[in-house]
């Protein structure tokens, strides 16, 4: 059903809120005019949730006088959600770190074993070259949103 002002966006859509089980059972409807919904579904945007998930979040920060979510970490224009985005590239470019350097355990056991280095060690090489390019990829990210 389309309110007034209410901008279905099919494609785009942000993620809930955290789900809790049992369901909650208390509702708080808010009325909005136009542009105070795109304002809100703006912010929303930004933040990576939906509307009605901003919308709580935001209220609940404000009443127990904390961080929302979606707000800005203090002192930077950066929100929660992109820096939990930076986090989770920070973890898939630790895994490839760690696996990388398994490989590369493996080839010195190889080469020491046998004389010769293994004929993988040219892809794993230039995977760990991959990986530390992502990483620098992250590390200007984090440097551009933190200006």
């Amino acid at each position: 059903m389309d309110q007034p002002g209410h901008t279905a966006n099919p494609v785009v859509r942000g993620s809930d809120r955290r789900h809790q089980f049992p369901g909650r059972h208390q509702r708080v409807n808010l009325r909005l005019d136009a542009t105070e919904y795109q304002d809100v579904a703006a912010a929303a945007a930004r933040s990576g949730v939906t509307p009605a998930g901003f919308s709580a979040n935001s209220a609940l920060a404000a009443a127990r006088g904390t961080a929302a979510p979606g707000s800005l970490v203090s002192g930077t224009r950066v929100t929660r959600y992109e820096l939990a985005e930076v986090q989770r590239k920070l973890f898939a470019a630790r895994t490839a770190v760690i696996r990388t350097g398994t490989n590369l355990n493996q080839a010195t056991a190889a080469l020491n074993a046998t004389g010769e280095p293994p004929a993988w060690l040219d892809r794993a090489v230039k995977r760990c070259e991959r990986s530390l390019d992502q990483l620098d990829a992250l590390v200007a990210d984090i440097d551009r949103r933190l200006r």
